[in-house]
């Protein structure tokens, strides 16, 4: 299996872009014709995908959304996996589940999105320890960890400072993630919220190669060139419901390509 950070870098390079599409179908955001259709999700993922694979340099279903509706919720899931392998298997598919379990759990939840579905990366929580993401490394899978997210409240724990270090605990999360990624090169990327463009630039100095996810593009409030220009190359940056839950008129594919060949053109005038 292509490694997640060659698939990432080619559709990167190829594009000069940085687009990540977040698949975000929450149910009563929907168009009226997904919600007429046999199974809505999968009505509105395939279609999404579709209209706007040409765009994207990876694709990141949040698997929340489709966990509420059950065995329905999970038929559709894998049903979107499968079509996004179809329809453009160099695009990079990273799992939104934010995952964090002991060990044996943790094996668990790797066997299934990484052997099961195949899929090339998957966000974790780090907050159990090494112990609870190396099962998931040991697989051959690829994590971004989260560090410092884009909600408001993030600062609750996130910006806490260590006693008897200058460091927020986010900064100390990053750098055990960098040791991590020294045990397990090219698997361990960061979350970084769009809305902190500022601890975006001081993270990017301080780990110069760790690949950054970024959410919080768009409809969250972060500025696109405040944020290219923080986080450099190595970043994916995320646009959901900005690019894919703009309209509720039948016609949401035509308008989903449009929003996102405007990001992608404004990622190619910014592109470093």
């Amino acid at each position: 299996m292509t490694s997640f950070l060659t698939k990432f870098h080619s559709r990167r390079d190829q594009l000069r872009s940085q687009l990540c599409i977040g698949i975000d179908p929450e149910l009563e955001k929907l168009p009226k014709v997904c919600l007429e259709s046999k199974s809505p999700l999968v009505h509105f993922s395939e279609t999404i995908i579709r209209y706007t694979h040409t765009h994207a340099v990876a694709w990141k279903p949040n698997i929340a959304f489709f966990e509420r509706l059950g065995a329905e919720g999970y038929f559709a899931l894998e049903h979107m996996v499968h079509v996004m392998k179809e329809v453009s298997p160099d695009v990079p598919i990273v799992m939104d589940a934010k995952r964090g379990d002991l060990a044996n759990t943790a094996k668990e939840y790797a066997k299934y999105f990484f052997q099961t579905l195949q899929v090339d990366a998957l966000t974790v929580n780090p907050y159990m320890g090494r112990d609870s993401l190396v099962p998931y490394l040991d697989l051959g899978g690829y994590l971004f960890v989260l560090g410092l997210t884009s909600n408001p409240s993030s600062a609750d724990f996130q910006k806490l400072k260590l006693h008897g270090k200058d460091l927020y605990l986010y900064e100390e999360v990053s750098d055990q993630m960098a040791k991590l990624a020294e045990s397990y090169p090219g698997q361990v990327g960061l979350v970084v919220g769009g809305t902190h463009p500022s601890e975006i630039q001081s993270l990017r100095n301080r780990h110069k190669d760790l690949c950054f996810l970024i959410p919080g593009f768009g409809a969250q409030g972060g500025d696109l060139e405040s944020i290219i220009k923080a986080s450099g190359k190595e970043a994916l940056i995320n646009s959901s419901r900005g690019i894919t839950l703009s309209t509720l008129s039948e016609n949401y594919g035509e308008v989903s390509k449009k929003k996102s060949e405007e990001v992608h053109l404004q990622m190619n005038q910014l592109f470093p």
